[in-house]
């Protein structure tokens, strides 16, 4: 059975994460695919707080005297533009 994501597969094979079968990538782009809105919003905000929270630990280990309100906006520098961050902070270096 051709399915959408068979092929997208075949227009790009490059999609497929190299610890990923053909088959597993298939199913997982079918089921994104069924997914409603809200379902799909939900689990961008879930990732967009995996992140947040991945880097915050990051700056902690390299920082580990920072404040919460350092560590914050020590993730905020990384993340957003420069030219934001610095009208946001006042400009300086941002400190990650």
């Amino acid at each position: 059975m051709r399915t959408v994501a068979s092929g997208l597969m075949e227009k790009n094979t490059a999609l497929i994460p190299s610890d990923t079968t053909a088959d597993s990538f298939a199913m997982h782009i079918e089921a994104l695919r069924k997914m409603d809105i809200s379902d799909r919003a939900q689990m961008m905000f879930e990732l967009s707080d995996n992140l947040r929270s991945i880097v915050e630990s990051g700056i902690r280990r390299r920082h580990p005297d920072y404040s919460a309100e350092e560590i914050q906006r020590a993730a905020l520098g990384l993340t957003i533009d420069r030219a934001l961050f610095n009208d946001a902070f006042g400009g300086g270096e941002v400190p990650a």
